[in-house]
Parts: C-alpha cells; structure tokens; sequence
C-alpha cells in the first residue's frame, strides 16, 4: 500500500500505534534489576511518506484557508451587493425625491405664474372695464351736454318762433279788430244811411216773387227766416224761427229762399253778413 493510499488519518493512526509500543516498551525496562538485552523490533517510517504527510497537511491548509478565503471573498461579495443595492436604492431614492423636488417646484412656477397671468389678465381687464367706463360716462356726458344745448337751441328757437307768431297774430288781431271796426263803422254808416234796410228789402222781395203760395196760407202770415249764405248771395242753408204757418207753408218759405239764391248783394260790402235774418210778410 502506498503511504498516500493510507490517508492522513491512517498514517496519524499508525505514528500513534508506535509511541504507544515505544512506550510500553520502556516501562519493562524501569526496575533496576539488569536483564537481557532482547532484540528490538525498530520501526521505520520512510521519509517520503513523512513528506506526503506534511504535503497532504499543507494541501489541507492551504484548501482550508481558501474555503475561508472563498467564503470570505462570498461574504464581502454580498456585503458589497448589499452596499451597492442600498446604495442603488439611495441613489433611486435620491433620485425620485430630486424629481419630486424638481415636479414640486415646478409646479409652484407654475401656479405663480398661472396666478401672475390671472392678476395681470384680471388688472388689464379692470383697466378695459375703468376706460370702457369713463368712455360710456364720457360719451354720455357729451350726449347730455349736446342734448340739453339742442334742448336749449329749440327752446329759444320755440321761444322766438312763439314770441314772432305772437307778433303777427297781435299784428293780425290788430290788424283784423281795425278791419272789424272799420266794417262796423261802414255798417253803422250804412245802416243809418238807409242802406242795410234797402238790402234786407231787396232779399225780401226776390224771396217773396219766388214764393209759391200753398193753399194752407191764410192772412196775417208772418215768419222769421234765417239765412246762411256766401259773399256772392248763394244760399248755403235756409230755416225759419217763428212761423204761424203750417208745414206746407214752411216748406214752400224755404223753397223760395233756395230758389232766389244767389241773393242780391248790398251796394255796401260791409253789409253783407254770412247769417242774415229777415221777416217773411207776403201782401195778402
């Protein structure tokens, strides 16, 4: 058998086996009585299984010390994932707190400026608002200042055109009571002359030669007749006041006034009047 087929454990085995015969060899020889020298038996252990003995040791040292060195190098292998993942996680962390940080200020700009546009918006269209108002209020005041100049302007002309057509109309009344006064100062003259009674006369007798005279007529006939006429004499309406006729004597008054139309005109225009009133007396 080889010594490294042996093992280490065999070969420990072995060495053991040996003292322990060395040993119990020894304590025969510990009384002091001499003895005869027996032949010893000497085991030899050869060198080269010595050398794979300490080569075998050093083999599992040297693999002892890399198992610790591999679980050692494991060990800081996962302590530095760890670091690294707690720091990627750090770096992650940091990274999403930056961007929230980042999103939260922009956010805040960006409501300011929102607000900033809306206070600007809200100031220019107050500012619109204010001039639109003092515009209207402009435009307005000028509206009333021009209406209330045109309100004056036409008073004053009103004024002016009542005050010039007072001054005719005074003018033309006065104008028309001397007209009146004259006529009526013709009139009178006339009428004391004779002439107004010679007028009536003349309507009289055209109205009398007219007359048809009914059967019904009596003596003593006499009726007032009223006459509406037209300077020129033509007979517009004809009725009778007191009449002590009946009706077809009335009726034939009227009939002749109408037929005498036009009626005679006076000599004297300032005779002539619109409403003549005359007494109807037929001779019997």
């Amino acid at each position: 058998m080889s010594p490294r087929a042996l093992g280490p454990y065999g070969w420990s085995l072995a060495l053991h086996g040996v003292v322990v015969a060395l040993l119990a060899l020894g304590t025969r020889f510990t009384q002091p009585e001499v003895v005869q020298p027996l032949p010893i038996e000497a085991v030899v252990i050869d060198q080269s299984v010595i050398e794979a003995l300490a080569l075998e040791r050093r083999i599992d040292d040297r693999r002892t010390r890399e198992a610790a060195a591999r679980r050692e190098r494991e060990r800081q292998d996962r302590e530095e994932q760890a670091r690294l993942e707690r720091q990627q996680q750090e770096t992650e962390e940091a990274t999403a707190a930056e961007r929230a940080r980042v999103e939260q200020q922009q956010r805040v700009e960006l409501e300011s400026k929102r607000k900033a546009e809306a206070a600007q918006r809200s100031k220019a269209e107050a500012t619109a608002a204010a001039k639109r108002k003092a515009d209207k209020e402009t435009a307005e005041r000028k509206a009333r200042e021009q209406a209330e100049a045109k309100k004056k302007a036409d008073a004053e002309a009103t004024a002016r055109r009542k005050a010039d057509a007072d001054a005719r109309d005074r003018s033309q009344r006065e104008a028309d009571l001397r007209a009146r006064l004259a006529d009526e100062e013709r009139r009178a003259a006339a009428v004391s002359s004779g002439a107004k009674a010679q007028y009536v006369a003349q309507i009289t007798a055209r109205v009398q030669r007219n007359w048809i005279r009914p059967a019904s007529a009596r003596a003593g006939l006499k009726c007032v007749v009223r006459v509406t006429q037209i300077p020129g004499g033509e007979v517009v309406e004809a009725s009778l006041g007191s009449c002590n006729g009946d009706e077809a004597v009335k009726q034939s008054i009227i009939s002749a006034v109408l037929r005498s139309s036009p009626l005679p005109t006076p000599a004297d225009p300032a005779l002539f009047e619109r409403s003549l009133v005359f007494e109807f007396v037929p001779e019997d």
